[in-house]
């Protein structure tokens, strides 16, 4: 049997960078497929740009937009964690004719006029707290532990996480709907309570059995690129044959 490259491309979630799938790359390209991890601006080896710019949702979009564009990738593989759900759609929705599918991985997904804090109100007041000691613009990050990183890894995550522009979680996104153009969705959810009222598995749960959609649910913790990385590549692999 030929077995057919795959390019993905992994979109992080609010404070992480793209070393955050590190554990997840090996199986996949392994596998023989490529694995893309860029970081968004102002996070992670961008941080310095959150200090010399406004960045918001549509920044990140537009980093995402640019990454396979200017490198010329088409049938992309697009895997969003967490807020990276907000960046994939979006650019999902600028050019869907590069893209191939969407993986969800623990992330909330938009619909047009959303906003993180709109979908998730009880991130609000935590995190206009976490970000009063860095002038309003920036939120710091929560301890790994929050996210419910298992023991082994909180360290190494917690030296990675930084500060992350407060302007992605209150910009609304602005859908045309061309989105919806990708005809196939993974969507794998974290069944671990790791103390934190969450509406992802319920929203995922709404699309098991809707044609082009496969819904999975894994016992790590919200970074499941971490905590179930082996898990989650094989499910990945399973959905785009091997």
């Amino acid at each position: 049997m030929v077995r057919i490259m795959t390019t993905f491309l992994f979109v992080p979630g609010a404070f992480h960078g793209g070393w955050c799938f590190d554990l997840i790359r090996p199986k996949l390209e392994d596998n023989g497929h490529i694995v893309l991890t860029p970081t968004l601006s102002g996070v992670g080896e961008k941080a310095h740009l959150a200090t010399h710019t406004t960045i918001n949702l549509d920044t990140h979009i537009l980093d995402i937009v640019n990454f396979i564009t200017w490198n010329d990738l088409s049938d992309v593989v697009l895997c969003a964690h967490s807020y990276g759900a907000f960046v994939a759609t979006g650019a999902a929705d600028k050019i869907p004719e590069r893209i191939a599918s969407l993986v969800y991985i623990d992330a909330i997904i938009p619909q047009d006029g959303n906003t993180l804090f709109g979908l998730l109100p009880n991130l609000v007041a935590p995190f206009l707290q976490l970000s009063t000691d860095l002038g309003g613009l920036l939120v710091a990050p929560p301890p790994a532990a929050v996210f419910g990183v298992v023991p082994e890894h909180r360290d190494w995550v917690d030296s990675k996480l930084t500060p992350h522009p407060i302007a992605c979680f209150t910009q609304k996104i602005s859908l045309s709907g061309h989105y919806r153009d990708v005809a196939r969705r993974l969507m794998v959810y974290s069944a671990k309570d790791i103390g934190l009222p969450s509406a992802i598995p319920g929203q995922y749960e709404s699309f098991r059995g809707v044609d082009g959609c496969e819904v999975y649910s894994l016992g790590g913790g919200h970074d499941l690129m971490i905590d179930s990385a082996d898990e989650l590549a094989d499910i990945m692999l399973q959905f785009v044959g091997g």
